[in-house]
């Protein structure tokens, strides 16, 4: 069975992560997607570890693609990605858009030859705006400064998050502006930049922060609306989340402590918000007694909410995140690229076989 998007034809302008990460989402779908690159490639080519022949930044957001390289700011060459792009469905980019301007490649002018086209522009701050990156991002819409302990400065997210969500978004966009070409034969120009995605992705924290400023503070580990207590264990970290007083009294049964299952300290979700640093205290001595993965066992039989810190090494040796797909490898060379599939499980919507990242030509 063909793949939903199968037909589809995709042409991307882009570099580094957040527009790349808009035709991936699309090219696993089953869309055909034609990455156009300069001479010397995608400048994430160049950066960071090498996965085979390929960087694996670069592996890690260009699968399902096909590369040619031109040269937009060379006139000749502008103009063959042009036709490029008026013989698409979409057009993905997040160079400069004066950059685009200048080569004919901008979403006016390109719409204005082909009506049907879908164009989708990703930016850091806005079309107007300055040039952006996730870091900026995350510093200008309040995530840094939400991020880390409770004293001392933000911190930025050790991913990428709001570039991923990002080319996320943009897809999603997509998707819609495909039905309502559908609908009435009209294509659309859509606009994603990191720093509304960043915004978008704390609107629970907005929400909060206005309607009481103190409760949507930096908490470091701790959640702003439940006890989720990390305890040390003989062999790492442990993170239990304490929602209702029912998980609460779980919580001391489980561990050997009932006598506080009903101390009135510990009542109510505010108070052990509260109490959270002195409960990782109280219960620390006996978890420490046992390994993660006993508690683990131990808690989540008792219907507590619960399960271990891991680092990326332990991770990507899930054997169950490999059987399930959602870890695999890709041929890259005479290597391979680790790969994440995208988090959505159809059971009956066909995607595309995964193909590995182009290499240049030539």
């Amino acid at each position: 069975m063909a793949a939903v998007l199968e037909g589809l034809r995709v042409v991307e302008l882009t570099h580094m992560v957040a527009g790349p990460a808009c035709g991936q989402v699309l090219g696993d779908l089953g869309a055909q997607v034609l990455k156009i690159e300069p001479p010397q490639g995608d400048v994430t080519r160049r950066m960071g570890p090498m996965a085979g022949n390929v960087a694996a930044l670069y592996a890690s957001t260009n699968r399902n693609k096909q590369v040619v390289c031109l040269d937009i700011t060379d006139a000749a060459q502008a103009a063959q990605a042009r036709a490029l792009a008026l013989e698409a469905d979409v057009v993905i980019s997040n160079l400069a858009p004066a950059m685009l301007v200048r080569a004919g490649l901008d979403a006016a002018t390109l719409r204005a030859a082909q009506p049907r086209l879908i164009f989708v522009l990703v930016t850091g701050f806005g079309a107007g705006g300055p040039a952006g990156t996730d870091g900026l991002a995350q510093a200008a819409m309040g995530l840094m400064a939400a991020t880390g302990p409770v004293a001392g400065p933000g911190f930025r997210t050790g991913a990428s998050v709001v570039d991923v969500t990002t080319g996320v978004w943009s897809a999603l966009g997509v998707l819609a502006a495909l039905e309502h070409r559908r609908q009435t034969g009209v294509g659309d120009t859509l606009m994603c930049s990191l720093a509304d995605t960043c915004l978008y992705m704390q609107y629970a924290q907005v929400a909060l922060f206005d309607a009481d400023p103190s409760f949507a503070r930096r908490n470091g580990n701790h959640s702003t609306v439940s006890c989720t207590p990390m305890f040390e264990t003989s062999d790492g970290r442990l993170l239990v989340t304490v929602l209702t007083l029912r998980h609460w009294q779980a919580l001391c049964r489980a561990v050997g402590l009932p006598q506080l299952a009903d101390d009135p300290r510990f009542e109510t979700n505010e108070q052990r918000c509260a109490a959270q640093a002195q409960i990782e205290v109280l219960l620390g001595e006996v978890m420490r007694r046992r390994s993660r993965a006993e508690w683990t066992e131990v808690l989540r039989a008792a219907n507590l909410p619960c399960g271990p810190e891991r680092g990326y090494a332990e991770v990507t040796r899930d054997a169950e995140l490999f059987g399930r797909g959602l870890l695999f490898r890709l041929p890259q060379g005479e290597g391979s690229s680790l790969q994440v599939r995208m988090p959505v499980e159809f059971e009956n919507t066909p995607r595309a076989v995964p193909r590995p990242p182009p290499e240049l030509p030539g």
